[in-house]
């Protein structure tokens, strides 16, 4: 028998369909988000971190599942590699036998080109009780799968699959598909029901059902919580599953599952709800473009007064600020307007920058200094009056215990160091080595800069 030569009857009817309107809704959706800020909110949560959970999920069952080869399991393998070859595999994809806690299920995945196939243990079990045919049938749904690339699909239309009744309806349809080509290419239309009802009863029980009354059972179900409840699932009903291979196999059947005119309510509720919804996207994706707007404004804004600051441009920096720019605006390392004035000896600006309200105590990143330690090592003398008479603490102290006055020291600046003093800094206060600012004096060899702090010590 030809397979490949009678596949397109094998595919649901429904499936292309259902794909074709989950496409172009996912485009429509990501031309929205493309020219929309929120687009950048939602790249992690539609592609990256389903990406990267998927791959851990595979990781996971890579370390601790047990791999189906020609050596472990061999006979499974075997019905592989010919369910492979009959459907134009070139190579089997990985197969893994995973504890699922009494789950019956089984499941495909593909990542980065790596196509596995992960069989739960329950269901694996059927090797030991006569059901290799079920399990036949089970395993190659999963291969039908992979070669319809269905899992590829879906993140090409991840917001449809976000959608409610859309996303799940294609999924349904993915699932007749895969039930139709397992059932052809395992060539066992009884098989392929009997895998079905082991999803239902489990894999003892299922040879004692009574296939048409299950049936009929379930054709009788309905109301709104039924309708809901299978329009909200990613499978159809099991029923419905074994329902549509006896029609595909050519099983005559006197059972009838009738479609609720309660669908068509909620299909046109839903067009309203959805049109509702992007309404409010549209109005919420341009306020908070507004928002991000007046954001960037201001953070040029601030910007500005950096560059001016670093510019000494004192009549700019007094412009910027008068019109409410953030006087502690900083850049990526931390530094403030105020801390490049400092550099500069830049009364002028430091002036406008202190009259603003900024805080003179801030750090920056790298190194921890302040505007006050900044000016000290650059020997910006009237700006370290500037900030003392500002209240800057002379006391400061970075994580390592370093204070201004062990700066002014270790320059052997004279000057700012009786500044310090002035302003009452502790000579006394040591660093995390247990050093005072007199002993890293010393040891810079400025004698008369020690023998002051000693002294001032002394008195404190």
């Amino acid at each position: 028998m030809n397979a490949n030569a009678n596949e397109p009857i094998l595919i649901y009817q429904k499936e292309e369909r259902y794909y074709v309107l989950a496409l172009i809704f996912s485009i429509i959706v990501y031309l929205a988000l493309f020219f929309s800020i929120i687009f950048m909110l939602l790249i992690p949560i539609l592609v990256v971190i389903p990406l990267i959970a998927q791959a851990i999920m595979m990781a996971n069952i890579r370390m601790n599942g047990v791999r189906i080869t020609p050596r472990q399991f061999p006979e499974v393998f075997a019905v592989a590699e010919e369910q492979c070859a009959k459907m134009g595999f070139t190579v089997v994809p990985d197969l893994y036998v995973m504890e699922s806690s009494g789950i019956l299920n089984a499941f495909a995945s593909r990542f980065f080109g790596r196509n596995m196939v992960v069989l739960y243990a329950d269901l694996f079990e059927l090797i030991q009780s006569g059901g290799e045919r079920e399990l036949a049938f089970v395993l190659t749904h999963e291969l039908a799968h992979i070669k319809r690339n269905h899992i590829m699909k879906q993140l090409f239309i991840i917001p449809a699959m976000w959608l409610p009744f859309l996303g799940e309806a294609y999924s349904r349809a993915c699932e007749y598909t895969c039930d139709r080509m397992a059932a052809y290419y395992i060539d066992d239309a009884e098989a392929a029901m009997n895998g079905l009802t082991i999803l239902a009863i489990g894999k003892t029980l299922y040879r004692r059902v009574d296939r048409e009354e299950y049936l009929l059972q379930s054709s009788y179900e309905n109301g709104f919580f039924v309708w809901l409840a299978e329009r909200l699932s990613t499978h159809p009903p099991l029923p419905k599953r074994i329902h549509a291979l006896q029609q595909f196999a050519g099983y005559s059947s006197s059972i009838v599952f009738h479609t609720s005119r309660i669908g068509i309510v909620i299909a046109v509720a839903a067009v309203f709800v959805l049109l509702g919804s992007v309404s409010t996207g549209i109005i919420f994706s341009k306020s908070i473009a507004t928002f991000m707007s007046q954001f960037e404004d201001g953070a040029n804004a601030e910007e500005e007064l950096l560059g001016a600051a670093l510019e000494g441009d004192a009549d700019l920096v007094r412009q910027l600020l008068s019109s409410g720019v953030n006087p502690d605006a900083a850049d990526a390392e931390g530094w403030t307007a105020l801390m490049w004035a400092a550099q500069l000896n830049d009364t002028a600006s430091g002036s406008a920058i202190i009259d603003a309200g900024a805080d003179l105590n801030l750090f920056e990143h790298t190194y921890e200094e302040t505007a006050l330690t900044i000016a000290i090592y650059n020997g910006s003398v009237d700006v370290v009056e500037l900030l003392l008479e500002g209240n800057a603490n002379p006391d400061l102290q970075d994580s390592t215990g370093w204070t201004p006055l062990m700066t002014a020291a270790t320059e052997g600046d004279m000057e700012s160091t009786k500044l310090l003093l002035q302003a009452g800094a502790d000579p006394l206060i040591v660093d995390e080595t247990g050093y005072t600012a007199a002993d890293y004096a010393m040891d810079s060899g400025f004698e008369e800069i020690a023998r002051l702090l000693q002294e001032t010590g002394k008195r404190v």
